[in-house]
């Protein structure tokens, strides 16, 4: 399996979310992707644009299996610098493999550190690719 691509999947959406404070926000899913083998190794990338809400100072960008915040956390959680009232881009790479499941689906999930106002995310695209 190795250096090789079976597949990717891709979404993207222009629909504005609202992150209220500090809450960890869906912001884009993938389709499902169905496993070509028992043991396969998936890459998600993604990408949003997130304007940071009153008192922002940081953004957490965050892959998770599933499609909503309570799914298994696929890599780590790292806050970035941010300041409040800025449009930035967040961008996360992971990899995982999975094993037992017949299909899997990914989120971006992002939070903002200390807002007290909303944040805004403009449009996103979450990239699944089965390698």
């Amino acid at each position: 399996m190795s250096g090789e691509v079976y597949g990717a999947k891709s979404v993207t959406s222009a629909t504005n979310v609202t992150l209220t404070t500090t809450a960890e926000t869906v912001i884009v899913t993938s389709d499902p992707i169905h496993l070509t083998y028992p043991n396969q190794r998936f890459i998600i990338m993604a990408w949003a644009q997130l304007t940071v809400g009153t008192a922002g100072v940081s953004i957490t960008p965050r892959i998770r299996r599933g499609s909503t915040t309570s799914g298994s956390l696929v890599g780590e959680a790292n806050a970035e610098t941010a300041v409040a009232a800025e449009t930035v881009p967040c961008f996360i790479m992971v990899s995982e493999e999975v094993s037992g499941l017949e299909s899997v689906t990914y989120s971006l999930t992002l939070a903002v550190g200390s807002a007290s106002g909303n944040s805004t995310a403009l449009q996103a695209t979450i990239l699944v690719i089965e390698a």
